[in-house]
């Protein structure tokens, strides 16, 4: 069968999809850009990721051609977005700064690629409000094509922006790849303390000083009976006040061993379009303890869930999960149906329909 001719005998109409953004590493976002390009590859379309820095555990298929933006650091990404027209028939990006720039010279052809509410990236007023002015100028009255990764994000461009062109497509996960596998290494390694499973990123959105408050002011409970996972960012030991152990940036098959093999996912999360790693911790059983920045995490039923910045509602919650059986296992079966309703297949095709359309 000839290329760009479906099992129907009908011409498929390919067409020339980039993807723009300064780096692409092995966080929750780079993942989605990965399946999502991976996919749009699969299907006969012409893929091009545009990257500054290019470091990640993903699996790039061979038909997505890789460009290295030639101007270096994160000034030459905006540089080369503002003057650089692309030939392709649509340009995504996931940062709204870049959306703008990129509309200097592709506008009728961009499509932002909403991952979260940009303003939360930051702690400073001042940045807030300049990303703020952003939203307005690119969604108000430029009007640019936007995917949100959930209904809650799709409801606040709207409402905050007055965003009109926004579509849902909902973050989903391989469950090929997660499910329960508990690993007897890992089980033989941490004994009878409870493994504390965290996500180390040096992003204020995230929470991970959140985190490591929590853990140490319980480590006079904990000290004996548990210890620290830390994959992502490496921590020092003088930073925790209870044993760890770092494995750095991991591929799914690991991920999946560890999250099945983890008494916990602590994840006080500030901010969040629609992360993906409750619910791949929920899909091999690992209770989670987050914040109600999660959308679909619901106390008592899917994990325990506390207020963001809550310090002492997050210890407490902790101690539940490690000393309450009946709760765990609870909330492990609510997880494990929550993770169903999320299938990174739906999401394939939904973005597809949405990018091509």
């Amino acid at each position: 069968m000839p290329d760009g001719v479906p099992d129907g005998g009908q011409e498929r109409v390919n067409m020339k999809v980039t993807f723009y953004r300064h780096s692409l590493f092995s966080r929750g976002g780079d993942r989605m850009v990965a399946e999502y390009a991976n996919f749009l590859a699969e299907k006969r379309h012409a893929v091009v990721i545009y990257t500054n820095e290019l470091s990640t555990v993903f699996e790039i298929n061979p038909l997505v051609e890789m460009k290295k933006i030639p101007l270096p650091f994160k000034a030459g990404t905006i540089l080369y977005g503002i003057f650089k027209k692309f030939g392709a028939d649509r340009v995504i990006i996931d940062i709204i700064p870049l959306a703008l720039f990129l509309s200097m010279r592709n506008r009728n052809r961009l499509l932002y690629f909403a991952q979260d509410w940009d303003v939360s990236y930051y702690s400073n007023r001042f940045m807030k409000m300049l990303i703020d002015l952003l939203y307005i100028t690119a969604l108000r009255f430029q009007a640019i094509r936007t995917i949100a990764v959930s209904e809650q994000l799709t409801s606040l461009l709207k409402k905050r922006y007055g965003a009109k062109n926004v579509t849902t497509v909902t973050n989903g996960i391989d469950h090929r790849v997660f499910y329960p596998e508990i690993d007897n290494k890992l089980m033989e390694a941490k004994g009878e303390r409870n493994a504390i499973f965290v996500f180390s990123r040096g992003d204020y959105r995230k929470g991970f000083d959140i985190a490591l408050r929590v853990l140490n002011e319980l480590s006079d409970h904990l000290l004996d009976k548990a210890v620290v996972w830390v994959i992502g960012e490496e921590v020092q030991d003088t930073m925790l006040n209870l044993p760890l152990r770092n494995f750095g940036w991991i591929n799914e098959e690991y991920l999946r061993k560890l999250l099945s093999s983890a008494d916990l996912f602590l994840y006080p999360t500030r901010h969040e379009g629609l992360p993906l790693f409750p619910i791949e911790a929920m899909a091999c059983g690992c209770p989670v303890v987050t914040t109600e920045a999660v959308p679909y995490a619901v106390d008592g039923e899917n994990a325990v869930v506390c207020k963001v910045e809550d310090v002492e509602g997050i210890k407490e919650a902790v101690l539940k999960i490690v000393q309450n059986t009946d709760l765990t296992n609870k909330i492990r079966e609510g997880g494990f149906r929550t993770a169903g309703k999320y299938d990174i297949s739906e999401s394939r095709e939904k973005f597809l329909e949405t990018v091509t359309g």
